[in-house]
C-alpha cells in the first residue's frame, strides 16, 4: 500500500500489527507507544521526520484511549501532570527547531537513531538491573523501600526561591501530591523533569512516556501504577502539541495514523486491565526488555546503512523489534486471560 504523504510503500498488515502491540503495551506501561512506533517506522524505512510526526500523532490517540481506563482506576495524578507541562511544552518547541535544523543539514536520521540507541540501551539495562537487584537482594523489601534512599533525598531538596509573589500573595514553591503519596516536593523538580522530557519527546517523536515513567518512579518516588496513569495524561498534551507542530510542516501521514490508531484501540483495554493483576516490579522488567529490543533494532538498522555489506541487518531489525514487543504483548494477554479464568472458577 502506498502512503502518499511519506512517499513510501508499506504492507498495511505490519502497521495493523504494530498498532495492536502499541495498544497493549501502551495500556500496560502507561506510555503512548512512541518508543515502539517511531523506532518501528524508522526500521521500516519511513523518512525520519515523518516517523517522528506520525509517531506523535499515534501516541496522542493511543494515550487518550488508555487514560480513560486508568483514570477510572484512580491512577492519574493530574496535579503533578499539569505542573510538569510547564516545562514540557517549551521543551517541545526547542526540539522541533533542532530537528528542522538537523533535517536541513542531512543529519536528522543519524542523530535521531543515535539518540534512540543511547537512551534505549541505558534505560533498558538500568531497569533490568533494578529488577534483578530488588528480586535477589531482599525479598522482604517493598517497591517503595527499594528506592527510598534516592527519592527521599530528592523530595527533601530545598531549591530557591522558596516562595514567589503573585499579586498580593506570596506562595510557597513546595507542593504536596496526595494522589502520589508525596508530602513535600520543590515545584522546580517536576518542571525540570518536564523540560527534559519535552526536548527528548520532540526530538525522537515520542510522547516522552518511556523516559518519564522511570523518572517518576525512581526520582520523585511515586508508585508504579500512579506513574503509569500520570504518564498518559502528560503524553496526551505532549502528543497534541507535537502533532500540531509537525502537521504544520506536513510531516504527518494521516493514513498511517488511522490504520495504527484503529488497531491500537483493540489492545489498549487489555494492557490497562493487566496492570491490576501484575506486580509493579514485573511491569518494570518487561518494560526494560521492550525498550532494549528497540535499541538493538535501531542499532542494526544504522549499521546496515553505514556498511553496505551488512545491508541484510536492515531485514533482521524489524523482526527483533516487533518480535520482542509481540512476545511481551502475548505475555500480557496470557496474564489477563489466566486471571479471568481463575476468577470464574472461584
Amino acid at each position: 500500500m502506498f502512503f502518499p504523504n511519506a512517499a513510501i510503500l508499506l504492507d498495511p498488515v505490519i502497521l495493523i500489527l504494530l498498532g495492536v502491540i502499541v495498544g497493549i503495551l501502551g495500556g500496560f506501561f502507561g506510555v503512548g507507544g512512541g518508543f515502539l512506533i517511531t523506532s518501528g517506522l524508522l526500521v521500516l524505512g519511513v523518512p525520519p521526520l515523518f516517523a517522528v510526526g506520525t509517531g506523535l500523532s499515534v501516541v496522542m490517540g493511543s494515550a487518550i484511549m488508555n487514560i480513560i481506563k486508568h483514570n477510572g482506576m484512580g491512577n492519574v495524578d493530574f496535579k503533578l501532570g499539569i505542573i510538569m507541562l510547564c516545562g514540557t511544552i517549551p521543551g517541545i518547541f526547542v526540539a522541533t527547531t533542532i530537528n528542522n535544523r538537523l533535517n536541513e543539514s542531512g543529519l536528522a536520521e543519524t542523530v535521531i537513531s543515535l539518540l534512540f540507541i543511547v537512551i534505549f540501551t541505558g534505560l533498558g539495562l538500568f531497569m533490568i538491573y533494578d529488577f534483578c537487584k530488588s528480586k535477589f537482594s531482599s525479598t522482604s523489601h517493598s517497591e517503595t523501600e527499594s528506592r527510598k534512599g534516592l527519592t527521599s533525598k530528592i523530595q527533601s531538596l530545598r531549591i530557591p526561591p522558596h516562595s514567589i509573589k503573585i499579586l498580593d500573595r506570596r506562595l510557597s514553591t513546595y507542593i504536596t501530591l496526595p494522589t502520589s503519596g508525596v508530602n513535600q516536593l520543590s515545584i522546580f523538580i517536576p518542571i525540570t523533569i518536564g523540560t527534559c522530557v519535552g526536548v527528548l519527546a520532540g526530538l525522537l517523536g515520542i510522547g516522552g512516556g518511556f523516559i518519564l515513567m522511570p523518572l517518576l518512579i525512581y526520582i520523585i518516588g511515586i508508585p508504579t501504577t500512579i506513574a503509569i496513569g500520570t504518564n498518559l495524561f502528560q503524553i496526551i498534551i505532549v502528543g497534541s502539541f507535537g502533532t500540531f507542530l509537525y502537521a504544520v510542516d506536513s510531516h504527518v501521514d494521516p493514513m498511517m495514523v488511522i490504520i495504527m490508531l484503529f488497531s491500537a484501540s483493540l489492545g489498549s483495554q487489555i494492557g490497562a486491565r493487566a496492570t491490576q493483576v501484575v506486580e509493579p516490579n514485573n511491569i518494570r522488567i518487561l518494560f526494560g526488555i521492550t525498550v532494549l529490543s528497540g535499541s538493538i533494532a535501531i542499532t542494526l538498522k544504522l549499521i546496515s546503512t553505514i556498511k553496505m555489506e551488512l545491508a541484510f541487518l536492515s531485514q533482521i531489525s524489524p523482526l527483533i523489534l516487533i518480535g520482542t514487543s509481540g512476545m511481551i504483548s502475548l505475555i500480557i494477554v496470557s496474564i489477563v486471560f489466566k486471571t479471568l479464568v481463575f476468577s470464574r472458577i472461584r
